[in-house]
């Protein structure tokens, strides 16, 4: 039965992970018409309205005010802009590589935890972090004659959502997912509340279609997101959240005409690998350490 459950969780995952990306391909294409800003709006609100019920029938009303209130509006700041910058940066570059080098951001928790979270980081996941960095610049290949700021904005928001992550393991006891997803996306709603009007556009008519997309990949992604981690541990399904550079790719072979060349491809697979081995690592050393207290 557990390894039923798991496989279902994993199932799950990897579903998810082919509509947000299309949701965020969809970004792209509305990016050139409406704000990131509002788009990460509708996108917030509408992720609230799905997970509050389900939030108040399950732990109660209580449980959709966030405590305590000034991490939580930290780790909001974080999300807000780290999804900005996401937004922001795939008007400028491909999909697939905004999308790998967000995939930095296990990275920067790995390098800050022993500085943050009191984390040992033993040799092994830094030379992960080494080798992950390595495969970002892989990606990147500055090049001073033509630089692309896009590049620039998506490891700033890398680095944004590591921050995001740190604060999720701040906030992590007892605290269940779908909780702090909620406090996450309110707090970001209300304070793009107060910029949203000075960049609002009124949908036109021939969008529509698109924001519907938009709308319905972003309520199932985030949907079969939170159902994988009630059937498997976050060590089991999180790596396969790297399956979403795989779709990020295809939409934008098919939908966009973009496609990675052969050292951006090599630099994803080494960022993929880093990242899967980090997490992997870690679950195995978190199992190490519970096992004498459980023994003794």
């Amino acid at each position: 039965m557990v390894v039923h459950s798991s496989l279902r969780g994993i199932a799950l995952m990897i579903v998810a992970m082919v509509f947000l990306p299309i949701k965020d391909g969809m970004a792209k294409i509305l990016g050139g018409t409406y704000s990131p800003l509002e788009i990460i709006w509708a996108q917030f609100c509408l992720v609230y309205l799905l997970l509050a019920p389900v939030i108040i029938f399950r732990y109660g009303p209580s449980m959709l005010w966030p405590r305590p209130l000034g991490l939580q509006v930290l780790r909001g700041i974080f999300a807000v802009t780290g999804i900005g910058f996401f937004y922001w940066a795939v008007l400028y570059i491909p999909l697939a590589s905004t999308t790998s080098i967000f995939f930095l951001a296990p990275l920067v928790v790995a390098a800050l935890s022993p500085f943050v979270l009191n984390e040992p980081v033993d040799w092994r996941r830094w030379a992960a972090v080494i080798v992950g960095f390595m495969g970002v610049f892989l990606i990147l290949r500055p090049d001073l004659d033509a630089f692309n700021r896009g590049f620039l904005i998506a490891v700033a928001g890398g680095v944004v959502i590591g921050l995001f992550y740190i604060c999720n393991r701040k906030l992590a006891a007892g605290t269940p997912a779908i909780v702090a997803l909620a406090h996450s996306v309110i707090i970001g709603a209300v304070l793009l509340s107060f910029a949203v009007p000075a960049v609002w556009v009124s949908p036109k008519a021939a969008d529509i279609p698109m924001i519907t997309g938009f709308v319905l990949c972003a309520l199932v992604g985030q949907g079969l997101l939170m159902a994988s981690f009630e059937y498997a541990p976050a060590s089991v399904v999180a790596p396969f959240q790297y399956s979403a550079i795989i779709s990020a790719t295809l939409f934008g072979l098919f939908m966009l005409g973009e496609f990675p060349d052969i050292w951006t491809l090599l630099g994803i697979a080494i960022v993929i690998g880093s990242g899967i081995y980090i997490a992997v690592r870690e679950a195995r050393v978190k199992r190490m350490q519970r096992g004498p207290s459980s023994s003794s």
